[in-house]
């Protein structure tokens, strides 16, 4: 009977390329919410390793898939998967950089993680998560030059993403990171992921995809230039930025720190609305 009972707890294993029908069928529940993870499948995660999934022993299909590495993305709505996962992660829970993804899920592994994970530097606990489709996006009489950056706008992309985060969260990764970073822009830029508006060869406006799907686009790192702020340039930017990827994709996604109220305020006059909440810990 003991091992009846042992036998039927969630088990995590290894995913590879020949998991992918199930994988997707996992993530598929919820394709907004999971767009990054989907996104990175496309891009080689399943052949890479860097997922795993949770089983129950007795019945078909996974009932969780994560991303494991320095960045940590999870799939768990179930709390028994969530503690079968913090158990696999535990050894190696010091690596990570990032963990980021549906708020109750990421606060839950933290709490199960807690004596093992380095001390976060910053927690986005509330982030409000947003959607778009073209059935509610707004603003068609908004029309801007937005176009993809090439690799000649590089250098003013660069500069424009490290002052958008040292603004957001509090440091500049070009002293922290700066190959890093440099590389991870470049390698958006090539995958034709940043869309950007300029003018008089200036960069005012720009927003980036950090995942792209048929079914979703997420879009990361919006920013307008400081001193055109508050002169409609990011509503139109939005809104001619969303109207490009809907003509790809069924909806557009991003989450946004809940303090940001201005930012907020120029996705919801363009017709997201809000499907749920992330949460996000640097470590």
């Amino acid at each position: 009977m003991l091992r009846r009972v042992a036998d039927r707890h969630p088990r995590v294993r290894q995913l590879w390329a020949a998991d992918a029908d199930a994988v997707d069928a996992c993530l598929e529940q919820s394709p907004q919410e999971n767009v990054y993870v989907r996104s990175e499948i496309r891009h080689g995660a399943l052949r890479q390793g860097s997922l795993v999934g949770v089983e129950h022993p007795g019945e078909r299909g996974l009932h969780a898939v994560v991303m494991l590495g320095p960045l940590v993305v999870p799939w768990a709505p179930a709390t028994r998967d969530l503690t079968a996962l913090a158990q696999e992660m535990r050894p190696t829970a010091r690596r990570i950089q990032l963990l980021v993804g549906p708020r109750d899920q990421v606060a839950a592994l933290q709490e199960l993680l807690s004596p093992q994970l380095r001390h976060p530097r910053l927690v986005r606990a509330e982030q409000p998560h947003y959607a778009v489709d073209s059935v509610d996006l707004r603003g068609s009489d908004l029309v801007a030059p937005i176009r993809k950056a090439t690799l000649s706008d590089f250098e003013q992309v660069v500069a424009a993403g490290a002052a958008m985060h040292l603004e957001e969260v509090g440091f500049d990764p070009l002293k922290s990171d700066p190959v890093g970073f440099r590389q991870r822009v470049l390698t958006l830029i090539r995958r034709g992921w940043v869309r950007i508006w300029t003018a008089e060869g200036q960069l005012l406006f720009k927003a980036e995809c950090a995942a792209v799907t048929p079914e979703a686009v997420q879009i990361q790192g919006v920013w307008t230039r400081p001193d055109r702020r508050g002169q409609g340039l990011a509503t139109a930017g939005m809104a001619t930025v969303c109207r490009q990827l809907l003509e790809e994709t069924q909806s557009v996604t991003l989450f946004v720190n809940d303090f940001n109220l201005g930012a907020i305020r120029v996705y919801e006059r363009v017709g997201f609305r809000r499907i749920g909440t992330m949460r996000s810990v640097l470590f």
